[in-house]
């Protein structure tokens, strides 16, 4: 499967969305609704992962969903931390995500899992 969606783990802390070539736009909205309908169930703000060590190429229209991650969240959607950019994404990240100079404070770019903060 090119996107994965699933909980970190029992404790349900943050969502991890892993994507690998080849994905396509309907499977990242999919991806999408099934992490909607996961925070729907927890009763916590819910960090989100998003994994890009695997992807390298995006469908068109795929970077216009991505800024759209943050520009209408769930209400209870956490800290969305994007893991491991690769060419193109890491030249286009300010543009996707908005971050660049910190400017959008709900989305920090992350090079291990570890920097995952689970404070709310």
């Amino acid at each position: 499967m090119p996107i994965t969606v699933d909980w970190n783990d029992r404790a349900r802390a943050f969502i991890k969305c892993e994507f690998s070539d080849p994905w396509s736009l309907d499977q990242f909205i999919e991806a999408r609704k099934t992490w909607y309908r996961m925070i729907k169930s927890a009763d916590h703000h819910v960090p989100i992962v998003l994994d890009m060590r695997e992807t390298y190429e995006a469908p068109a229209g795929a970077l216009r969903h991505f800024s759209a991650i943050h520009r209408t969240p769930h209400p209870r959607q956490g800290q969305l931390y994007v893991l491991g950019l690769n060419p193109p994404y890491r030249q286009l990240a300010p543009y996707i995500f908005r971050c660049q100079d910190g400017a959008e404070h709900s989305v920090r770019l992350v090079d291990s899992i570890e920097c995952v903060s689970l404070a709310p």
